[in-house]
């Protein structure tokens, strides 16, 4: 695949730093939609794993193999902002190889009134060892659009338009009238807290113990309920 690409300098890209998910498109790439989970374990260099700034780490389902040790985006508000960089050189390292990589990127926030500060964590120009090879990696972010934003896109909308996002940790309420946006209210409450009850009910099925979490976001994600090979 990376052949397809040998000539191409500059990449449009859009990225989500998701409390449960991350989300990156490349163009011409597959997307790269894994678990925001960061671990410092160590480990062979399996995709999502990143040598960046003397330290070593691993992001997404690699990061969830390694058991409880990790931390996950949903564990702070401030995640979304300050683990973007982490968590973006950890989707690239998801991707086929290229010895540099030049972003055009639109981001996507819960907050817009973060934005500055998402900005100024991303933009710039960076050296990390992607997946155990090296790479020159420029960010750009052209655009931070609101959650829910990408929902306006590629349909005829109606003159009045309400969008609800149910994201991990957040729940987004928008109201739209000819396009412009009247209402946009965030509740701190997502698809994290219904996990939460699917864990803690499921015990007589799991032995008296708590579901994993994780395996119960995979299995509603993949639309199915079978939680393990004895469990559904």
């Amino acid at each position: 695949m990376s052949n397809i690409h040998s000539l191409q300098k500059i990449f449009p890209a859009g990225f989500d730093n998701g409390y449960g998910s991350l989300k990156l498109l490349v163009e011409g790439f597959e997307v790269v939609r894994v678990p925001s989970y960061i671990t410092n374990a160590e480990m062979e260099d399996v995709p999502g794993r990143v040598v960046f700034n003397g330290s070593a780490y691993t992001v997404g389902e690699s990061a969830y193999r390694t058991g409880n040790y990790f931390d996950r985006n949903t564990d702070n508000n401030e995640n979304k902002v300050n683990n973007a960089l982490l968590t973006l050189l950890g989707a690239l390292a998801h991707l086929p190889h290229r010895r540099a990589w030049h972003l055009k990127l639109v981001v996507s926030l819960h907050d817009v009134g973060l934005a500055d500060e998402l900005q100024k964590v991303l933009n710039g120009e960076y050296q990390p060892i992607l997946a155990g090879k090296q790479s020159d990696v420029k960010v750009e972010v052209v655009k931070v659009v609101l959650e829910g934003m990408g929902a306006l896109f590629g349909h005829p909308l109606p003159k009045k338009l309400t969008i609800l996002d149910f994201g991990n940790g957040t729940t987004l309420y928008s109201r739209y009238n000819r396009g412009q946006r009247e209402v946009h209210t965030a509740y701190p409450i997502g698809v994290e807290v219904l996990i939460d009850d699917i864990s803690q009910k499921m015990k007589h099925l799991n032995g008296g113990k708590i579901g994993d979490p994780s395996k119960i976001r995979f299995c509603l994600e993949m639309g199915h309920t079978r939680y393990s090979r004895d469990i559904d």
